[in-house]
């Protein structure tokens, strides 16, 4: 009943590394609901495989089963509505694929607290998954119960790679939890080596109690004296966020609208992030950023980085203006800069530019309290300038009307109706931009998110139809792309509140706001339009002239039929939430290329499995090392008592490997003569025990073994190791060989 004990002592404590290390979590999600489906991922391989050999069922087996449980946990955790009775349907499928391919996305931009939903909780429940699993194969298939440690090595590491705030109790939680595993396998092989008159009271009391005190202190130690060590504040070693990006660095931020939605609709909407005065006091948007990437269904930004001091200078073309604006910024979002477009010049020291999008931004300091004069020129052509664009001006761009081959065939057939009767591309984008603004068929609601799916916009365009300017914007911006105009979405602020008392325009949270931009040539450049409902653009006129900055009013939805045979529902549920579009992933690449979320999600693999690679090398070589440094220390050890003791150890170490495993209450002599021939020791017996007598008279007789003695010991562990090599498999023997933590389990 002992060994019985330490053995589920030894389980429980293996399964609590997992658990320990996906605990690091608290630090990257907000609040606590992802706890108990993290935990249940954590515990489901050392249950399956608890209950699978006690069976008898092969690890292969229990393997697929791990699988499919897994499999089957992250499809009810990504869309539960696509699991009917708990089945899943194809759709489910779809959406947990396109979930998995977005998560080098989801990785790269980030920012903490993330909301426990979407793709974000499927990635962490199948990396603990994984790491149990893989913990469970190694400690068990592979016999390797120190190697064991690893996977939740690198679980914890990455965990607390991606999280902030806070470490101290994570830290101590998984340190602990390695103490006691370690305890538990050092008091697992005592309990199997004693024999059956050994006294086991005082020994497990003190070998527990000391080890986890120790544990205890070293944690203390290493959480009071580790923040102090040289380099423990440095950066990082791997900066993993900026794999697969390109050549160049990689600049990562939240969205400065970081959800649209969750600015119009928060308590703190009113909050004033920053206030502008114009030299002409006029209202102008004020944009941060322009997103000209589109893959995977999701917007981002590749372009180079350079200083501010490059900013291209103006044109002085007819119909522009040079605007000088002084900001003074409060609680806006970090890293970019607002301003109206196009920049031109800035009086800030360090400040930055992305020139292919003119987006400002400053590295290395909070932005709150931050004070600059920015000079742009703005725009606003002719509608005799517009119209004249060809088609055949737009090839300079023509990367940016990109769309990726899953790209709706339905929404493809709705903007080629809405433009058939459009000759110019001016046209074209005039068109889509009253389809959604003049049509009727669309609503504002600040309480719709349609996620980054990949039926989100067939969703908004004949389900819903209902959102603010985040699905507006997009929506735009795509079937324009798809009618061929090069096409990107700006995100920023509208005007704000003009206060005449000093002069400068206040611009709150609640102004928050993203509008398409279309490029019209080398002449206009980025032309900015307006689809979103009850919205104005104060510079071109575009929109609804009778719109304003604040939110427009929520109407309420009527069946309408458009081209095509579409009804627009008369009530509609919002579909579920996708946290990850709260995050835009902005890259810094030399080369300036489009790089897709498949080529992000290769690089993702391929580095993952090259640190793999690596670590199962790494591992090998130690284990070979640390292998033959522990047989040629027991081979060449001075003492001659202690080689042929060391003789006899390493004698049962190659005879396990063949299945001869001594029983710990049967003497050296009895095990030799009889229960080895038994088990199959073969033509290992003779040699094996004439090394038990030498074995028994190096334990008990007065005199020590001579070096001759000592010798011939040594020459039966060669001659039974030849005898096994005939007889064994050679994966056994190495597998054996190398198991740096060897126990000899009872026979049963």
């Amino acid at each position: 009943m002992a060994a019985q004990r330490q053995s589920n002592f030894v389980i429980v404590a293996r399964a609590s590394l997992t658990a320990a290390a996906a605990l690091s979590l608290t630090r990257v999600f907000a609040g606590g609901a992802w706890l108990i489906a993290v935990l249940i991922a954590a515990l489901i391989p050392p249950v399956i495989f608890f209950a699978g050999e006690r069976r008898r069922i092969s690890a292969v087996w229990l393997t697929l089963i791990v699988a499919v449980i897994g499999l089957w946990t992250a499809l009810v955790l990504d869309d539960p509505s696509e699991m009917p009775g708990g089945f899943p349907s194809r759709a489910a499928f779809v959406e947990l694929g396109h979930d998995l391919g977005r998560a080098p996305h989801v990785l790269r931009s980030a920012t903490v607290p993330v909301p426990p939903l979407g793709a974000a909780l499927v990635l962490a429940v199948l990396a603990t998954l994984l790491a149990a699993l893989a913990t469970e194969l190694l400690a068990r298939e592979i016999a390797a119960p120190i190697g064991a440690i690893g996977p939740s090595v690198a679980l914890y590491v990455s965990l607390s790679a991606l999280g902030s705030g806070r470490w101290a109790l994570t830290t101590a939680c998984f340190a602990l939890a390695v103490v006691t595993y370690l305890v538990a396998l050092h008091y697992a092989e005592l309990a199997a080596r004693r024999t059956w008159f050994a006294s086991s009271r005082n020994r497990r009391s003190q070998l527990t109690t000391g080890g986890l005190l120790a544990g205890v202190l070293a944690v203390g130690a290493a959480i009071a004296i580790g923040p102090t060590l040289p380099g423990a504040r440095g950066a990082a070693w791997i900066n993993y966020r900026s794999l697969g990006g390109g050549t160049a660095s990689t600049l990562n931020t939240p969205s400065p609208l970081v959800s649209v939605g969750a600015k119009l609709n928060s308590k703190l909407s009113a909050t004033e992030v920053f206030t502008v005065r114009t030299s002409n006091a006029k209202p102008y948007r004020w944009r941060v950023i322009a997103l000209d990437q589109f893959s995977n269904d999701y917007w981002g930004l590749s372009s180079d980085r350079r200083s501010a001091a490059q900013l291209e200078r103006p044109t002085n073309q007819s119909g522009s203006t040079l605007v000088t604006q002084t900001f003074s910024l409060g609680a806006i979002d970090p890293l970019w800069l607002p301003a109206a477009y196009r920049p031109v010049r800035i009086s800030l020291a360090g400040a930055n530019v992305l020139p292919d999008s003119a987006s400002l931004f400053l590295q290395g300091r909070p932005l709150s309290k931050v004070r600059y004069t920015v000079t742009s020129e703005v725009d606003d052509p002719s509608s005799a300038a517009l119209e004249a664009v060809t088609f055949n001006d737009l090839s300079a761009q023509s990367a940016d009307a990109e769309l990726p081959n899953s790209f709706s065939s339905r929404a493809r057939k709705l903007a080629q109706q809405v433009t058939k009767d459009s000759a110019t591309p001016f046209d074209k984008a005039s068109a889509l931009e009253s389809y959604f603004q003049r049509s009727g068929n669309f609503t504002y609601d600040t309480s719709v998110d349609l996620g980054a799916s990949p039926h989100a916009l067939d969703r908004f365009l004949f389900d819903t139809r209902r959102g603010f300017c985040e699905q507006f914007a997009a929506a735009f911006a795509e079937l324009a792309r798809s009618v061929g105009l090069p096409t990107r979405i700006a995100v920023g602020y509208t005007e704000g509140v003009y206060h005449p008392n000093d002069g400068s325009f206040h611009v709150a949270e609640k102004d928050a706001h993203a509008w398409p931009e279309v490029w019209l040539g080398p002449k206009i450049g980025w032309y900015a339009f307006e689809p979103t409902p009850g919205r104005f653009d104060p510079v071109t006129g575009r929109g609804d002239p009778n719109g304003n900055t604040s939110t427009p009013a929520s109407s309420t939805t009527t069946s309408t039929t458009i081209a095509g045979g579409i009804t627009t529902p008369a009530s509609v549920t919002p579909p579920k939430q996708d946290p990850d579009l709260n995050h835009i992933n902005v890259q810094s690449s030399g080369s300036g290329t489009h790089s897709s979320g498949a080529a992000h999600l290769l690089v993702a693999l391929l580095v993952v499995f090259a640190l793999l690679l690596l670590l199962a090398i790494g591992t090998l070589v130690t284990l070979v090392l640390a292998a033959v440094l522990r047989t040629r220390r027991r081979r060449h050890d001075p003492d001659s008592r202690r080689r042929v003791l060391g003789a006899w150890t390493e004698a049962l170490e190659r005879l396990s490997a063949a299945g001869v495993i001594r029983r710990p209450s049967a003497t050296a002599l009895e095990f030799a003569l009889r229960q080895a021939p038994a088990e199959g020791a073969g033509s290992a017996g003779p040699p094996l025990m004439d090394l038990a007598r030498r074995h028994t008279s190096a334990m008990y007789a007065a005199e020590p073994p001579t070096a001759e003695d000592a010798d011939a010991a040594w020459a039966d562990v060669d001659a039974i190791n030849a005898a096994l090599r005939r007889e064994t498999g050679t994966a056994a023997r190495v597998r054996a060989w190398l198991r740096p933590g060897r126990t000899m389990r009872p026979a049963h």
